[in-house]
């Protein structure tokens, strides 16, 4: 069968092209006032983590895609690619994918694409704690520190998202100076599958992918969130259960705690996050039971890495709570604001999506 291709609306044309000083400072400018009404920012590197990853990451990047398209909010997907394996390749060159195995960006006049890739250099020059390829927490901080959208919202690749998010995307449910969280079920639970987490084939249909993450009836432009609770050592480690998966605020109120404490290992840090913001700062906290996400099932790896995890055997949450002791990032030291990235060869691009289309 006879075939031609075109490209439709592909604005990520370029890999390899070296930007300008400038060009790259419009890259990375976050604005003085938000562009999106929400940015979403993951942090990756396609070393295949737990198997199948490319997949994961495809229905991810095709949920981001639904939920503009379903909600006609202006949307940032900023995906901070940390330091990429050499003998692999980058996300950013699968954008002008000719091949079916590479990620797609789909367009959308309501989603705009950014990926950030830090490099080997900028890896090497912060703390590390056993070996780890990949910091979570730095990559997500880095990603804060640039976002275009009124609130942030910090997830994983593994992630989709359900009609609850859609409606309190659609309902402007947020509000400023609040931090959000989210049930979702344990990941380790594989058989059978508890409601958040799922199993999904690879480049999953749309039809697919939203019906799979439903957990609830909706009442359409209407959602509503809980009033705050009492954070308290009976309900944080609850209330804090894999909010790597979702923690949402304002741009404003991320930059309060100065975002997640940077150590340089994985583990612990989203936790001590909502400690620091609730019991430090006196941030608000509301928690949702009806989750917001739902994760997709794979093996799980970081359990194992003990000697990656963060050592908190000398951090008490209680002194957290008594106000006894604080754990926050140096001013100005954090999201790589201490190092010369340009130098160092950290990168962005940021385009609006394409696909490759047979004819």
């Amino acid at each position: 069968m006879s075939q031609t291709q075109e490209y439709i609306s592909n604005t990520a044309a370029v890999a390899d092209v070296s930007p300008t000083r400038n060009e790259w400072d419009q890259c990375l400018d976050p604005g003085q006032e938000p562009s999106y009404y929400l940015s979403i920012v993951i942090v990756t590197r396609m070393d295949d983590y737990a198997g199948g990853q490319q997949h994961r990451l495809q229905n991810f990047i095709d949920s981001a895609y639904l939920l503009a398209e379903n909600t006609k909010e202006q949307i940032e997907l900023l995906v901070v690619e940390w330091n990429p394996p050499s003998d692999r390749r980058r996300i950013e060159h699968s954008i002008n994918a000719y091949a079916w195995y590479l990620q797609r960006f789909r367009r959308s006049d309501y989603l705009t694409y950014r990926i950030i890739t830090v490099p080997k250099k900028i890896h090497d020059a912060l703390p590390n704690v056993g070996n780890a390829p990949l910091h979570e927490f730095e990559g997500k901080n880095v990603g804060m520190r640039f976002a275009r959208g009124e609130f942030i919202v910090c997830t994983n690749q593994d992630d989709i998202w359900s009609h609850n998010f859609h409606n309190a995307i659609q309902s402007h449910s947020f509000k400023k100076g609040v931090i959000y969280l989210q049930h979702q079920d344990a990941h380790n639970i594989h058989d059978p599958l508890p409601p958040s987490i799922v199993r999904l084939p690879p480049f999953a249909s749309d039809k697919t992918l939203y019906d799979s993450c439903q957990l609830g009836d909706q009442d359409w432009g209407k959602f509503v969130l809980p009033s705050p609770l009492n954070v308290s050592m009976d309900n944080i480690l609850k209330i804090g259960d894999q909010a790597g998966d979702f923690t949402l605020a304002h741009r404003d109120t991320w930059k309060v705690p100065r975002g997640y404490r940077e150590e340089g290992g994985v583990a612990w840090m989203d936790i001590e996050f909502i400690c620091t913001a609730a019991w430090t700062f006196d941030i608000p906290v509301v928690y949702s039971e009806k989750g917001f996400t739902c994760h997709q099932d794979h093996q799980n790896i970081w359990e194992f890495n003990k000697e990656q995890h963060t050592d908190n055997k000398d951090i008490h949450m209680e002194d957290i709570r008594d106000k006894k002791k604080v754990y926050i990032n140096q001013e100005n030291k954090w999201a790589l604001q201490q190092l010369d990235s340009w130098a160092l060869g950290l990168q962005c691009m940021e385009f609006k999506g394409g696909l490759l289309v047979n004819q």
